[in-house]
C-alpha cells in the first residue's frame, strides 16, 4: 500500500492509503501502484481514480474530475496538486451538462485569446465534471439482483 494525497485550492479531498492511482496524462491513464518509480508530471483534465484495495471492483474505486494538475510518485507516496478537484458527492449530471453547454458558447463568443484558452480550460473541467457524473450514476445505480426466485 502506498499513501495518496489529493489536494486543491480548497482544501485536501483524499489523504488515506491505496493500492492503485489512475491519472490521465496526454499519453494516456498512466496506474500508479507502490514501488512505482520516482516521477513529476503533469495531469490532463479528466477522471482520477483511486483503488483502495487490491481486492477492490472498479466499482468501488473513488473518482475525482480534476481540471489537470501535477502528479509526484516517490515510491512510497503519490501527492496530486489540482486547482479544481471535484468529488462524485460534488457533482450532478444535469449542472455537468448544462456547464458544458455553457463552456462550449463561451468558446463561440471568446472576444480574445485569454477568454477563448479560459473557455477551453472550463471545456474541458465540464467534460471531466459530466464523465465523473455518469461514472456515479452508473456505479449507484445499477439493479440489485432478487435475493430469491419464486417457484
Amino acid at each position: 500500500m502506498m499513501r495518496f494525497q489529493l489536494v486543491s485550492v480548497s482544501g485536501t479531498k483524499f489523504d488515506d492509503e491505496a493500492y492503485e492511482v489512475l491519472v490521465p496524462t496526454r499519453a494516456g491513464t498512466v496506474g500508479i501502484f507502490e514501488q512505482h518509480m520516482p516521477m513529476i508530471s503533469a495531469a490532463q483534465p479528466g477522471v482520477l481514480s483511486v483503488r483502495k484495495k487490491s481486492s477492490d471492483p472498479d466499482s468501488a474505486l473513488e473518482n475525482f474530475a480534476i481540471g489537470g494538475g501535477i502528479v509526484e510518485v516517490d515510491g512510497k507516496t503519490v501527492r496530486f496538486i489540482a486547482d479544481e478537484v471535484t468529488s462524485t458527492e460534488e457533482v450532478s449530471e444535469a449542472e455537468a451538462a448544462a456547464a458544458l453547454k455553457r463552456a462550449q458558447e463561451l468558446i463561440k463568443s471568446a472576444p480574445n485569446q485569454t477568454a477563448l484558452n479560459e473557455a477551453h480550460r472550463l471545456l474541458h473541467h465540464s467534460s471531466a465534471k459530466l464523465e465523473l457524473a455518469k461514472l456515479k450514476k452508473r456505479h449507484h445505480h445499477r439493479p440489485t439482483p432478487p435475493s430469491s426466485y419464486s417457484v
